[in-house]
């Protein structure tokens, strides 16, 4: 996306093992895509799991949704360096609402590259506009705040899409190895050998991103979710309807989704949903929802729940993520 620049004669720099590139929310970094390492139109990541999609060549840490992003979620330098390279100025804006050609050439977004040392370049991308805040040529610090997380560019949620090269070849900090270069028998899902030990204790390899769960008193919609609404911890026994609703990302071809809901008087039920499209050419985002119609004049008082369970062919079923709403 940048054109790289050689800088001669800047001052050495450290390298691996690196820092991670965010603030993860409460400790622990969403991983919701890694780097792509199936050459042809299947997708594989550095642990042989499928959460990445194909042609995929960097990590996405996301953050919950746009009100997460407008409070601000820091991006930081992983080592020492030079701003090599950047862009400012990109709107922070769902991309699926804009046309195919509108972003030609602008892709990444607002961004940054830096110089590390040995021929290191670490390259942040879907930056926030405005939030930049170095500029080309500075020296840069390991864990120095350079921008925040946002939206623009080809993103269509809230995150930071985040590549390592090494003599201009993309590096794949899980693995180690270049894009396309980790085989099959190289497969764990602990591996994380180019990141610092406090960077691996912040990441946990998962199959599936529950990237939000909630409930809301009408159908909510895609965009309102990525927005940050439709997340009630308290509704009014005159509401006209309770909907409990999940956003995932990386759900694959034959997972089965149920959301199981649950009223205060022992009333309840769930309903699956099974993924049945195969891996396609972009991210696997897919939101679903459960509802239940009220009963009266006025719900029950009390707390309501949900829960959202996820299975894989040949694994356990697994609790994913639970939510209450207080109605009263």
């Amino acid at each position: 996306m940048f054109t790289i620049l050689s800088l001669s004669g800047i001052a050495r720099a450290d390298g691996p093992p690196f820092d991670l590139p965010v603030d993860c929310l409460n400790g622990e970094c969403e991983i919701v895509h890694y780097v792509d390492h199936d050459a042809g139109p299947d997708i594989r990541d550095y642990a042989c799991g499928t959460t990445t999609y194909n042609g995929h060549r960097g990590t996405d840490f996301a953050i919950p949704d746009e009100a997460t992003m407008l409070s601000g979620v820091a991006v930081r330098a992983i080592a020492d360096g030079t701003i090599a390279a950047l862009r400012e100025g990109v709107e922070d804006i769902d991309s699926g609402r804009l046309d195919n050609n509108s972003l030609e050439g602008i892709e990444c977004g607002n961004g940054i590259l830096i110089d590390h040392a040995d021929g290191w370049q670490s390259q942040y991308c879907h930056l926030r506009r405005g939030s930049l805040a170095i500029k080309k040529g500075d020296r840069v610090s390991r864990g120095q705040q350079i921008a925040e997380i946002g939206m623009s560019g080809q993103a269509t949620f809230a995150h930071l899409h985040f590549n390592l090269r090494k003599d201009k070849q993309l590096v794949d900090p899980f693995s180690g190895t270049q894009m396309g270069a980790s085989a099959q028998n190289d497969c764990a899902a602990d591996n994380a050998v180019l990141w610092s030990q406090a960077a691996r204790q912040q990441m946990h390899y998962k199959h599936v991103t529950l990237y939000g769960s909630g409930f809301s008193m009408a159908r909510p919609n895609a965009s309102d979710i990525k927005r940050g609404y439709g997340k009630e911890r308290e509704l009014p026994r005159s509401a006209p309807g309770l909907y409990f609703w999940a956003y995932l990302i990386g759900a694959n071809d034959g997972d089965v989704i149920r959301l199981s809901l649950q009223s205060p008087n022992g009333k309840g039920g769930h309903r699956d949903f099974k993924i049945d499209l195969p891996n396609d050419q972009g991210p696997r985002a897919k939101w679903f929802f459960i509802n239940m119609d009220r009963p009266d004049s006025l719900w029950p008082v009390g707390s309501y729940r949900g829960e959202v369970t996820f299975t894989r062919a040949g694994q356990a079923p697994k609790m994913i993520g639970e939510s209450d709403v207080t109605i009263r």
